[in-house]
């Protein structure tokens, strides 16, 4: 008996140490600004709000006496509150003002059958933010994978509902340990600038001192450690591991090019396919773009700067999502943007020296180019013959769902019952196939 209660007081002391960092409150609101104010969308069931009776299309006025009129200031607030803090939320729901008060709850844990999870914590870019490890049941010594998703500020915590969740559940079932980290000021994150307010230096730099935190887990063989990088996390990627003893790094939906001479592409492509735009209306729109954008990611001028310009005032408010005093742009501070654009990616991929799988949706309108995986692939082997191996992939789009094609693929992505259950399993076939080849 008494080796049964040391046994199970360990284990409760090794938990406490590994979720050092206390839990976020899950206020569970999706808002869109409107006139000055934010109206919710959507309420997550059983998350502080629900649980406080918010509903769809109540206006939100003010949380814990801070008023709120943009989702940056909404943000803000809700970073600075815990779960059990108390909670004083103030809506607006038909023409009725109502202050709601509780008790404010944190998102419950991931448990699974399939994996052990632990919920740590690490110090980096001047804060402290979660990490969530998922690796298969009482193993040891496993390889290791090292996950970057995209460049937006959605939380780690969500990747067991969507697609980023699927791959990881498959790797870790085939022996794999995958480590995840959030961005800055997302989830449980403490004293932390918002992830809307960084810039993609600050993204690098908190994924590389992760990546050290990677490989230094006693739980991975060293000598099979993998970085996956999908979207964004396909540039971060080449760029972290270029002096670590990797093993191989694979990305997926990524480009190569400058974002500025990407986006001119991507517009040729999109436009026809999301306004409905003919031939001549969409080159009259990226030629006209194709001067904003030279203005804003070659001579460095802000949002605002551009906006003061009567020919751009109507785009740069439709396609660069400008309004006055507002910061950030396509989901990210506008210096993101900017400084994407100034990195060399030649010399990035160039450098590496492991091995690469560089994986191509042909369904994927987003990403939308077959150039960029090809050249990725070339610069490789130009310096590192036989290093890279690039794999083309039928009926999957860039959310890693089966889409035949870009058109289907515009129809699937805003369709949320189609995403949860069509994920296609072709990017685990082929990683692990790769994997196991090194």
């Amino acid at each position: 008996m008494k080796q049964f209660i040391l046994f199970f007081i360990l284990c409760i002391t090794s938990y406490t140490q590994a979720q050092t960092l206390e839990r976020k409150a899950w206020i569970g609101l999706l808002c869109s600004e409107q006139n000055h104010s934010l109206q919710v969308d959507s309420v997550v069931l059983n998350s502080s709000a629900s649980l406080l009776g918010i509903k769809k299309n109540d206006k939100l006025i003010s949380l814990n006496n801070e008023l709120i009129q943009t989702n940056l200031q909404y943000q803000h607030v809700v970073g600075q509150v815990r779960e059990h803090d108390a909670l004083t939320i103030v809506i607006v729901r038909n023409n009725d003002t109502t202050r709601l008060k509780g008790m404010a709850v944190s998102r419950p844990l991931f448990e699974a059958d399939w994996c052990d999870v632990s919920y740590g914590s690490l110090h980096a870019i001047g804060c402290e933010v979660r990490t969530i490890i998922y690796s298969p049941k009482n193993a040891e010594n496993t390889p290791g994978i090292f996950f970057i998703p995209g460049y937006n500020c959605g939380s780690i915590e969500s990747f067991p509902a969507n697609y980023n969740g699927k791959m990881i559940e498959q790797w870790v079932k085939h022996g794999y340990t995958v480590y995840t980290v959030e961005k800055s000021g997302v989830g449980d994150s403490r004293a932390c600038q918002s992830c809307l307010e960084v810039d993609l230096k600050t993204d690098i730099e908190l994924y590389q001192t992760a990546l050290d935190d990677f490989m230094k887990l006693e739980m991975l063989d060293k000598n099979k450690l993998f970085i996956w990088g999908h979207s964004m996390g396909g540039i971060i990627a080449p760029i972290i591991g270029v002096s670590k003893p990797l093993k191989g790094i694979m990305v997926y939906g990524t480009v190569f090019r400058p974002w500025s001479e990407f986006l001119l592409e991507m517009h040729r492509v999109q436009k026809p396919l999301t306004d409905n735009l003919n031939a001549e209306q969409t080159e009259d729109f990226a030629r006209l773009i194709q001067k904003v954008y030279y203005e804003f990611f070659r001579l460095k001028k802000s949002p605002a700067e551009l906006f003061q310009n009567p020919e751009y005032k109507s785009i740069v408010e439709s396609e660069l999502e400008y309004k006055p005093g507002k910061e950030d742009m396509w989901g990210r501070h506008w210096r993101f943007w900017q400084q994407l654009d100034s990195i060399n990616l030649a010399k990035a991929w160039q450098e590496l020296t492991c091995k690469v799988l560089v994986l191509h949706g042909e369904a994927d309108y987003i990403q939308c180019s077959s150039l960029e995986p090809y050249l990725i692939s070339e610069t490789i082997n130009q310096a590192h013959p036989g290093n890279a191996t690039l794999i083309t992939l039928s009926g999957i789009d860039h959310l890693m769902m089966n889409s035949v094609d870009f058109s289907e693929a515009v129809r699937n992505f805003n369709n949320k019952e189609y995403n949860k259950g069509n994920f296609n399993p072709v990017l685990v076939k082929e990683t692990l196939k790769w994997m196991r080849r090194q």
